[in-house]
């Protein structure tokens, strides 16, 4: 039999996760840029969510993504290197945008080739398809799966239908990781994803994520839990987007000076 905590806790859960959840985890994190250079992490997360707001850190070098819904931005900020790189949804949007355009212009210049083959694969891995796709949520007790187009598999998970939450999915789908039909299905999940796989795209990294979460805690969460940490310093992600310009400081003053070379030479006349 449970006891009258357990039983209040389940039901604060299930009635109002909204009013704050956190989460412990362990994951390992596959990231892919689009030139195909992998990099593999293991590690425990602490996530700290509120409605759609979400702030994920890595607790052994205290990285942070901070996702917020409400402000509509995305952060990375890095403590021990004391700076963050933060866009708006739209920013992000438009980088992801002309990256894939750029992309679509070299295929067609490539036509009939391996390289356009490639290049569709590679722009399937970003969801991108000639045509809309088909999205397919199945149920089996507590596994979800969605599926798209009847072959990618987006998100297969073990759900805790006590806990009223999508987790980190919400957030990230805000954030535009995901295509729109595959979003959708998340409001069916009937509960908080525990255990399993999701893929999606951060930035422009591919993002293989395997996840179990260890501790669920319902809590009010404060808003200034997903501000940035203090006295970071702004700068670009490194390949995401473009550096702002830089123009090299005009000299105040330039003198001609032959004073080592001797004096000029005489000048010559014309005879």
């Amino acid at each position: 039999m449970k006891s009258i905590g357990a039983l209040l806790l389940a039901a604060a859960l299930f009635q109002d996760p909204a009013q704050g959840l956190e989460l412990e985890r362990t994951v390992r994190l596959t990231t892919i840029d689009w030139l195909g250079q992998k990099r593999e992490v293991q590690r425990k997360e602490s996530v700290v969510l509120k409605g759609s707001n979400v702030a994920v850190t890595d607790l052994t070098f205290g990285e942070k993504l901070i996702l917020r819904a409400d402000r509509k931005t995305i952060a990375l900020a890095d403590p021990l290197g004391g700076r963050y790189s933060e866009y708006t949804f739209e920013e992000a949007a438009a980088v992801r945008k002309g990256a894939l355009d750029e992309l679509r212009s070299v295929k067609g210049r490539v036509a009939g080739t391996i390289d356009e083959k490639e290049i569709d694969a590679l722009l399937e891995g970003y969801d991108q398809f000639p045509a809309a796709p088909g999205v397919e949520l199945k149920s089996e007790k507590a596994r979800r799966e969605v599926i798209l187009n009847g072959t990618f598999v987006r998100l297969s998970v073990d759900v805790d239908p006590k806990v009223r939450s999508s987790g980190t999915l919400a957030a990230l789908a805000a954030a535009g990781a995901f295509h729109p039909a595959v979003a959708e299905k998340f409001k069916d999940l009937g509960g908080l994803p525990m255990t399993g796989k999701v893929r999606y795209v951060l930035f422009m990294d591919r993002v293989v994520e395997e996840f179990e979460v260890t501790s669920v805690k319902a809590r009010e969460v404060a808003d200034s839990e997903f501000d940035l940490p203090k006295g970071l310093t702004k700068v670009p992600l490194k390949g995401f987007g473009r550096p702002p310009a830089r123009k090299p400081a005009k000299p105040s003053e330039f003198k001609r000076d032959f004073s080592d070379d001797g004096p000029p030479p005489p000048e010559k006349k014309d005879k």
